[in-house]
C-alpha cells in the first residue's frame, strides 16, 4: 500500500504504518508522473490519494481503473459531507442497503 497527498497527510499516514508515501509539496510537481509510475508496479495493491488529488486527476484515475483491476485507487475519507454521501452511495450500490455513516 502506498499514499499520495499533501506533506501533512503523508506524515500522518507514515506514522500510522503506511510504508511508502509520496508527499506532493506544490503544484509544480507532476502528480500524474507519480501515479503512472505506481500504476506499473506489481508490488502495490492499493494507492491512497487525498481528495484534492482525486478531484484533480479524476478522469485519469477513472480511465485507469476501468482497464485495470489493480492497484485499487482509493480516496482517503474526509469529514466533507459530499465525500461521505459518495461513499454511502457506493456502499448502497455494492451491498444493496443504505448504511448510515
Amino acid at each position: 500500500m502506498t499514499a499520495i497527498g499533501d506533506p501533512e497527510t503523508c506524515t500522518w499516514l507514515k506514522l500510522a504504518g503506511i510504508g511508502e508515501v509520496h508527499p506532493i509539496k506544490d503544484d509544480r510537481q507532476d502528480v500524474y508522473e507519480v501515479l503512472s509510475s505506481l500504476w506499473s508496479r506489481k508490488d502495490i495493491s492499493i494507492i491512497l490519494v487525498t481528495p484534492d488529488i482525486a478531484e484533480r486527476y479524476h478522469q485519469q484515475i477513472t480511465d485507469f481503473m476501468a482497464k485495470n483491476p489493480f492497484p485499487v485507487i482509493m480516496e482517503l475519507p474526509t469529514k466533507r459531507e459530499d465525500v461521505k454521501d459518495q461513499l454511502t452511495e457506493l456502499i448502497r450500490q455494492a451491498v444493496g442497503i443504505n448504511l448510515e455513516l
